[in-house]
């Protein structure tokens, strides 16, 4: 059984990393209301807050008059005048973070002194600011549109990895506590090869086990970027043994590649299938993540325009390409040359009118995937099956995750005007109606729970938050919690302090 529904394709979906765009949008003066009201703005309060950040000639005087307005409202009455400080200063730094900043005792005593607020935050506060002193961290690790990953640790929580607004990579742990643990884990990296995060993809293998892979330019000038990867990683581990397990992550010598990393990402992990990597820069190479070797320069076929490709195994290590021939649009897998003595090509029929986009999933036969196709309409090619089984009608989508469960099948597609949706199955049963999920996110990285059924929706609010979402099957929210971050210190400051310990470390 289908679903009927009608759209029309608007844009091309936007992901970063491992999330997608689910609806909402980010904006200055959500920012200040998190950092000031720590909550999101209503919506009869953005145009009015966002027109009185607008008013002000600068970006940090429109945080400073708008936090202002903020801790004049009745709902803050309460609040006594070391936090309204606290604040105050924060919105103006844009920092999100509970932690006092270095110099607070300071601020602190001018107000004891009869400093009025407003008189110090205009004068002292927005100046010092424009200097460019920072007295404690105040970046963001996570923020929307910069990479966002989620996998499942051995409880069955979420595991996210984030890049930081100072292109550091930060893992985000649930203790047993029941707090959020953030650990900087480039920053682990062997000392000779601390650099800024170019790009990153974190997977799931079916065994649990996790598949990471970034690539690192120098924080100094000069030398090229260089891979770290990383597979079989154990779900279980802690904060101590992942910084140990990124202390022991050798670079993989790639002398070929001279150029940004603008893209690195797994194929599909399978059981027992080869653990490939597609990596790009001025040129495309792939790799087996298993083992040393050269890298291999992707080939674009001949005579076809390639609409969607994606890399894993049937049987051998290959590609899926999604083409515009003369013959008309096909879906083909063609194993790598060196991947095995004879050559495998495998074509789908019965592909959906103006196919645009195709997805990889694990299925039931080893080392054969389920492909899911989209166009005016959403299938699926079920193991080795060349004929496909409808999913959902529904033009202008792009799957962008999958998923199954004991309990049941989960899909999620974007809508190419910025919403996700979701479809689920009960095992044994037909897909669903397509239900929007997580729309109070700017994106979001989304996992099955397979505890308790449903769907876990990781991402960024618009005003920076980090939030967990939980969704049941039908697609209802049925709770939501906050993952605290630390601010971070920004680019400039992060390379002054690694020069500092690699001049430590040479005396």
């Amino acid at each position: 059984m289908s679903v009927l529904m009608t759209s029309v394709p608007v844009a091309q979906v936007r992901k970063w990393g491992g999330a997608s765009a689910s609806g909402a949008l980010s904006y200055a003066a959500a920012r200040v209301a998190r950092i000031v009201l720590q909550r999101e703005p209503m919506a009869s309060e953005a145009l009015s807050w966002t027109t009185l950040y607008s008013c002000q000639g600068e970006a940090v005087r429109g945080r400073a008059e708008l936090a202002l307005h903020m801790l004049a409202r009745p709902e803050l009455a309460e609040l006594d005048v070391k936090e309204r400080l606290l604040r105050a200063y924060n919105a103006v730094f844009d920092r999100y973070d509970t932690s006092q900043p270095a110099d607070m005792p300071y601020w602190r005593s001018q107000v004891t002194a009869g400093r009025e607020l407003p008189a110090l935050v205009r004068q002292e506060l927005v100046p010092l600011y424009e200097t460019g002193y920072r007295s404690s961290p105040c970046a963001a690790p996570a923020l929307a549109r910069s990479p966002l990953f989620v996998v499942r640790d051995a409880s069955g929580l979420p595991l996210v990895f984030t890049v930081g607004a100072n292109r550091s990579l930060y893992m985000f742990r649930r203790t047993p506590f029941g707090r959020w643990s953030q650990t900087d884990l480039s920053g682990m990296l062997p000392l000779n090869q601390p650099g800024k995060v170019q790009a990153l993809d974190v997977q799931q293998a079916p065994d649990g086990t996790i598949a990471l892979a970034l690539a690192v330019a120098p924080w100094a000038s000069g030398g090229g970027p260089t891979l770290h990867v990383a597979v079989g990683i154990p779900n279980h581990l802690d904060e101590a043994a992942w910084v140990e397990a990124m202390r022991g992550l050798a670079p993989r010598h790639v002398p070929e590649m001279q150029d940004d990393v603008t893209r690195i990402s797994f194929g599909l992990l399978q059981s027992g299938a080869v653990p490939m990597v597609l990596v790009t820069a001025a040129k495309t190479w792939y790799f087996n993540a298993a083992m040393e070797g050269p890298l291999s320069a992707w080939e674009e076929q001949e005579g076809v325009d390639s609409l969607a490709s994606a890399i894993g195994s049937y049987r051998v290590p290959g590609a899926w390409r999604l083409s515009d021939t003369p013959c008309g649009r096909t879906l083909r897998f063609n194993s790598f040359s060196r991947a095995a003595s004879w050559g495998i090509a495998i074509d789908y029929q019965g592909l959906p009118r103006r196919a645009s986009s195709l997805h990889l999933a694990p299925s039931n036969v080893p080392n054969v995937p389920d492909v899911f196709v989209a166009g005016e309409s959403i299938v699926v090619y079920r193991g080795g099956q060349s004929v496909p089984q409808p999913v959902a009608n529904i033009g202008g989508a792009c799957v962008v995750w999958s998923e199954s469960s004991p309990v049941g099948e989960y899909l999620a597609y974007g809508d190419g005007a910025g919403g996700l949706w979701l479809v689920c199955r009960k095992q044994g049963g037909h897909w669903g109606m397509p239900v929007p999920i997580a729309t109070t996110l700017v994106m979001a990285a989304l996992m099955a729970a397979p505890n308790h059924g449903g769907v876990h929706a990781i991402g960024v609010t618009p005003g920076g938050a980090l939030a967990w979402l939980r969704f049941n099957a039908d697609g209802a929210q049925v709770g939501a919690e906050e993952i605290t971050q630390a601010a971070v210190w920004d680019d400039e400051a992060q390379d002054v302090q690694r020069a500092a310990r690699v001049a430590r470390s040479v005396a």
